[in-house]
């Protein structure tokens, strides 16, 4: 009796510096999957990484989808076309975060396009491949340093050029002609457009890639003391009419037109960069859309 009580006090001891050496390991906390991302979060998640504080309201918003969402990866683009659309997700992304509007509007109003037969084929894809759409225009322009701006600097490779101000450039001396010829092939686009003679010196450059509108583009023109500005896009009948009665006039101030798209484009490639910092749940990745528009030769 004695012998088998010596047995198992020792078969005990035995056991329990096992289960010392061996904590036992919970299956619901070992094996558990990480949570995935929502698209409410990855949105929260932005918001905590910008510099200026949230307000309600305005165009930022969720243009096609649901908050609650899972997000399996995300897509930068300039503009959610139904070709980018495609190809992010080709690419495992099914949240797009796009610069521009979806549906062809400012506020991306949908009523005038319920029953058009583009907009339902668009529909269509992001309900099929649950896809959410979200736009990031007035606060990736509003932190600072401006996001787009960021990346358009950047793809001009001017940073080393910037006097003071974030965008006016010093650039090295030049003629009109010339730096429009290195616009086309840096952005690899054939709708670049000039006002002005192209044999104009230029060395001072200002920037205001986009739609700024008249007036600002205006008051650069006319406050700073630039040889030329580059813009995004100008209604016709405004910056563009104002330049020519200005050399008409004597002002040696000349305008170049790149496009909305080549002259934004870059800022959301930066965005996906800029995003990867703080989100490695998913997978975050840049599509680029791309100008449509093309010249005759």
């Amino acid at each position: 009796m004695q012998s088998l009580r010596l047995f198992l006090l020792a078969l005990l001891c035995l056991c329990s510096g096992l289960l010392q050496a061996q904590p036992y390991a919970s299956p619901t906390t070992e094996n558990a999957k990480p949570k995935a991302m929502t698209v409410g979060e990855v949105i929260e998640r932005i918001k905590e990484n910008l510099t200026v504080e949230w307000q309600p309201g305005g165009v930022d918003t969720i243009k096609a989808g649901d908050w609650e969402q899972e997000v399996s990866g995300i897509a930068t683009t300039f503009m959610a076309t139904l070709d980018v659309l495609k190809r992010a997700y080709a690419q495992g992304a099914n949240l797009i975060i796009t610069h521009e509007p979806t549906f062809y509007n400012h506020l991306d109003d949908k009523t005038y396009f319920e029953d058009d037969p583009v907009f339902r084929a668009k529909m269509k894809f992001i309900r099929d491949h649950n896809m959410v759409v979200w736009r990031f225009h007035d606060y990736w322009h509003m932190t600072e340093p401006d996001g787009i701006f960021v990346g358009v600097v950047r793809a001009f490779d001017w940073a080393k050029y910037r006097d003071g101000d974030q965008q006016l450039f010093d650039i090295p001396a030049t003629n009109l002609g010339a730096l429009a010829s290195e616009l086309r092939k840096k952005f690899n686009t054939s709708t670049v457009r000039v006002v002005g003679s192209a044999d104009m010196e230029i060395s001072r450059v200002g920037i205001l890639p986009g739609a700024y509108g008249m007036r600002p583009q205006v008051k650069m023109i006319r406050e700073s003391d630039i040889d030329v500005l580059i813009v995004g896009e100008s209604a016709e009948w405004e910056t563009i009419e104002y330049v020519r009665d200005g050399l008409e006039a004597g002002i040696q101030k000349a305008l170049i037109v790149m496009g909305h798209a080549d002259s934004e484009e870059p800022g959301m490639q930066y965005c996906a960069e800029w995003m990867d910092t703080f989100i490695d749940e998913v997978p975050v990745i840049f599509v680029p859309a791309g100008n449509p528009l093309w010249t005759a030769e």
